[in-house]
Order: C-alpha cells, then sequence, then structure tokens
C-alpha cells in the first residue's frame, strides 16, 4: 500500500517542476522574440546564430523582379531579411534595363533601396518643328523653360518660349512666339522661374516670356546711370532686378520701375550680397580692423523694398591665419557642426561669396580658404570642404546640393533620415565625374537621381555615379531637361533638314 505523504511529495514535485517550465519556456520565447526582433536568426544547421537586417526594395516602375546574390525574390515593392554584409541586388522588368548595385545590410537596420528603371529602347516624338533656323538659346536656372530665337524669311527674327511642364488645362499654344525683333544685336538676361527677362538692345526693356509682346509698346526702363554703369542680374524673388555700379547697389521693382538704393559703397571695399527668393537682400558688413587676428563679419538683412532691416547674423568669426585650414585638409575627416566664436577655428578666410536660402534653412558661404553651410535654425556652422568651392544647385527636397572644388564634383547632404544608413551626411564625390567634362548637370525632380552630358552623351545615374545610363547622343541637342513626371526628356534640337532645320522633342524613358 502506497504512503499518502509520498503521493503528495509527488505531486508537488511534479507541479513545481511544471511551474519551473512554464517560467522557463516563457522566459525563452520572450528571448527569442526579443532576438528575432533585432535580427538574430538561428540556423540549426550550421549551429549558429546569424546577425540580420532587413533590405526594402522600392523601383520605379513598381512590379519589377529582384534578385538578391542572383536568387529571385519576387517583385517589388519588397522587403526581405538577409545576413549582415554586402549583398548583390539587381532589379529587372520587361522592356527596362537592369539596375544593379552591391549594398550593405547591417545589423537590426532597414536598408532602403530606390531603382529607377529606364526603357531598354528610348522612344523619340517630335513635338514641335520650325522651318526656320536657329540663332540663339537660353534656358532659365531651373531648367523649365526654352527660350530660343528664329530667324524668319523676310529678315526678321522671332523669340521664342517653351514651357517644359505644363498642366492638363494648359491651352496656351506651346512655344509661344514672345517677341519678333529687326535684328539679332541684342542680349537677354532670364528671371530665374522663366516668367521674365531683360531685353538690351540700344535700351533695356522687361518682357514676359508667356505671352506674345510689341516691341514698340514696350517702355524702356529709365535708370539714374546710363546701362553700362551697372552689373545687370535678377533678384532670386523673380520681381526685382540687381543694379551695381561702382558707387552703390539698386534694386528696380519689375512691376512699377521704381528705383531703390540698397547701399551707398565705401570706396577701395569689395561688397559681397545676394538675394533670396522670398525677396530679402544680404550684406555681409566688415567689422574687424588689420590689427585684429580674425575677420570679423556680420550679416544684414533687409526687404528689396528697403523694409524689415536686422541682422541675421551679429558677428562671424573667421581666422586669419591660415594654418588652421591646413589641419583639416591634412585629416580628411567628417565635419560636425560647430558654434562660432573668436577661438573658433574651423572657420578660416575672407568670405568672398555667400547664398541663402531660407526654404533649405540655410547659408552657403565661401571664403578664399574655405567653404561653409550654416544652419538658421540651430545657429551653427558645418565646414562643407577646407577648400573655396561653389555650390551649384539645390535639389528639388532641398536636402542636398551639387558642390564643385577644382575639378571634382560632390553632392553635399544636408539632412538625412536618422534611420536610413544608406546616406551619409556632408560631403560626397560623384565617382567619374570631372567638372570640365560635365555640362547641364541637373537633379531629377524628388528623386536622388541626376541626369548631366559628358561626351556628347546625355546620362542619368544614381547621385554617387553609379548604375550610370546613356539615354541619347548629344550631338544635336542645344537645350534639354527632364519632366517633373520623370517620364520624358525635352530636348530643344537642329537637324540636318532644310525644311524642317529646328525641333523639339521628347524623349520617353520610363
Amino acid at each position: 500500500m502506497k504512503s499518502p505523504d509520498g503521493e503528495n511529495i509527488k505531486i508537488t514535485v511534479l507541479r513545481l517542476t511544471l511551474s519551473i517550465f512554464s517560467v522557463v519556456f516563457v522566459i525563452g520565447t520572450s528571448l527569442l522574440i526579443y532576438y528575432f526582433s533585432k535580427g538574430y536568426r538561428l540556423d540549426f544547421s550550421k549551429k549558429e546564430i546569424r546577425k540580420t537586417g532587413v533590405l526594402t526594395v522600392e523601383s520605379e516602375p513598381s512590379g519589377a523582379n529582384y534578385y538578391i546574390n542572383g536568387e529571385n525574390l519576387g517583385r517589388t515593392p519588397r522587403g526581405k531579411t538577409l545576413d549582415t554584409g554586402i549583398h548583390t541586388v539587381s532589379v529587372w522588368k520587361k522592356d527596362y534595363r537592369e539596375w544593379k548595385k552591391d549594398v550593405e545590410i547591417l545589423e537590426e537596420r532597414t536598408t532602403p533601396i530606390y531603382p529607377f528603371l529606364i526603357l531598354e529602347n528610348i522612344q523619340k516624338t517630335t513635338l514641335w518643328e520650325s522651318k526656320f533656323p536657329i540663332e540663339k538659346h537660353w534656358i532659365n536656372k531651373y531648367s523649365s523653360h526654352f527660350i530660343f530665337l528664329t530667324q524668319n524669311e523676310e529678315e526678321t527674327f522671332t523669340l521664342w518660349t517653351y514651357r517644359i511642364n505644363t498642366p492638363l488645362w494648359y491651352l496656351t499654344n506651346n512655344p509661344i512666339q514672345v517677341l519678333t525683333l529687326d535684328s539679332n544685336d541684342f542680349d537677354l538676361q532670364i528671371s530665374p522661374n522663366g516668367q521674365l527677362a531683360i531685353l538690351k538692345t540700344d535700351n533695356l526693356y522687361i518682357i514676359e516670356l508667356q505671352r506674345t509682346n510689341i516691341l514698340e509698346n514696350l517702355i524702356p526702363l529709365e535708370l539714374p546711370l546710363p546701362a553700362e554703369s551697372y552689373q545687370i542680374s535678377w533678384a532670386m524673388d523673380n520681381k526685382h532686378i540687381m543694379l551695381e555700379s561702382e558707387e552703390n547697389i539698386l534694386a528696380l521693382d519689375t512691376s512699377d520701375s521704381t528705383v531703390l538704393t540698397l547701399v551707398d559703397k565705401v570706396q577701395g571695399e569689395e561688397c559681397v550680397w545676394t538675394t533670396d527668393g522670398e525677396g530679402f537682400f544680404y550684406i555681409v558688413e566688415v567689422l574687424h580692423t588689420e590689427e585684429e587676428q580674425q575677420y570679423i563679419y556680420a550679416f544684414k538683412q533687409r526687404k528689396l523694398d528697403g523694409n524689415s532691416e536686422k541682422y541675421v547674423i551679429e558677428e562671424a568669426y573667421f581666422q586669419k591665419d591660415e594654418e588652421f585650414v591646413q589641419h583639416y585638409r591634412d585629416s580628411e575627416n567628417e565635419y560636425p557642426e560647430f558654434s562660432n566664436s573668436p577661438q573658433s577655428t574651423q572657420t578660416t578666410g575672407q568670405i568672398t561669396a555667400l547664398e541663402v536660402n531660407q526654404s533649405a534653412k540655410g547659408v552657403f558661404i565661401q571664403t578664399t580658404t574655405s567653404s561653409y553651410w550654416y544652419n538658421i535654425e540651430t545657429q551653427k556652422y558645418r565646414m562643407i570642404a577646407p577648400y573655396p568651392g561653389e555650390l551649384l544647385k539645390l535639389s528639388p527636397s532641398l536636402e542636398e546640393f551639387f558642390f564643385v572644388n577644382g575639378e571634382n564634383l560632390y553632392t553635399f547632404r544636408l539632412k538625412k533620415e536618422e534611420d536610413d544608413h544608406t546616406r551619409k551626411l556632408g560631403l560626397t564625390r560623384i565617382d567619374g565625374l570631372q567638372k570640365e567634362n560635365v555640362t547641364g548637370l541637373n537633379w531629377l525632380s524628388n528623386s536622388s537621381y541626376i541626369s548631366y552630358t559628358e561626351d556628347e552623351k546625355l546620362f542619368i545615374s544614381e547621385e554617387d555615379g553609379e548604375n550610370k545610363q546613356e539615354i541619347v547622343s548629344t550631338e544635336n541637342i542645344l537645350l534639354y531637361s527632364i519632366k517633373n513626371s520623370r517620364e520624358y526628356i525635352v530636348t530643344l534640337e537642329i537637324v540636318d533638314d532644310e525644311l524642317t532645320p529646328l525641333t523639339i522633342n521628347q524623349y520617353k524613358i520610363k
């Protein structure tokens, strides 16, 4: 006969064992879920724990096949968990060219890629053709308008404007006949947005580029001094014309032709100034003396109508001793943001140029030794490069810009998503591109792809220079622009045809 005490002990031990097993199971399951969520995977065949990350592929167009290390893993858009390390990713769709790249997968991180696929056979369509030859051509800063001059049979000349991006309800002729002239001996300065132009003949005129004008009805601009006394340029607000003489800087309001003096110059001093798209004028004021160890500047802002004067930067210190910048040239490190003070060694040289963009919340500063970006919101500086350089063009997203130093072309990224490791802040060389060989460098709208012409060919590539695709020969192309949809490239071309020596064409690329 079994003892009741023995039975109770067995039951107690069994219950205790089950409780311990339940606790261990719960803890073990929780740990497995935790490490699984962190990207770890158990490989029972190799008896090891693998570290993983996630690759997401969003192609344009979507529905493309994508391959990782040669294995077909389905169609885009798609995400895939992968071991950490370098993987070869290729994306392909019928009638499109293959996109291929070595992509690094990091532990516990998502790596997004955005392949832009281009048609295998580029399709050309002629949009407009002229029986008259071309004499001159221009394109505005934002590549949104072609402006060109043709010679007519009766020895007159016609000025035309072609708008690249038109809305569905756009009923106006495209191109538009803007003006007929008796001579081609004139110059034209196009406003940044392509809406207006300064016509320079014996007089100065403002002409609207989106409608037909009659020269006899245009009113010549009246300036305080003869036109040849000024360096004439457009303000970035597209509403004012800047007139710089040896004595002063003026702003002419194109709406009513009023002229305002913004600055009276000091003899012997260089004026560094700029304008922005919001209608502000900026000038760099010199605060230092020859005896001081730093160049000291203030950045003054005022409206182009003369109102709302204030200082954007009250004091900025730049070292005169160029030994400081040599340290940064030798180190070749990334340059973090910093605050400016009399002791700052990152900022050196005399300021020679600046560009302000309030939408990008920053100021580009060029000195005799270096280039910088000033963040208006944080009031901090970042060295772009320990060399003087030029800001060429901001991206449509305002997150980066083209930068040129000597013969090298770069992108400079101002901001990025915090968890996106595929992009880095600061300067990145565009592989394989040299300034002397490249023209027409542009951003594709809302993307990280760029276009340019090189060796009489038009190319599209990623911003780092990878996945470079030849689109079309530019031997006969005078101007080109890519539509905002990224579906078409539009060109102004000369043709070896007496009947139609000039055409506007579009090339379907996706």
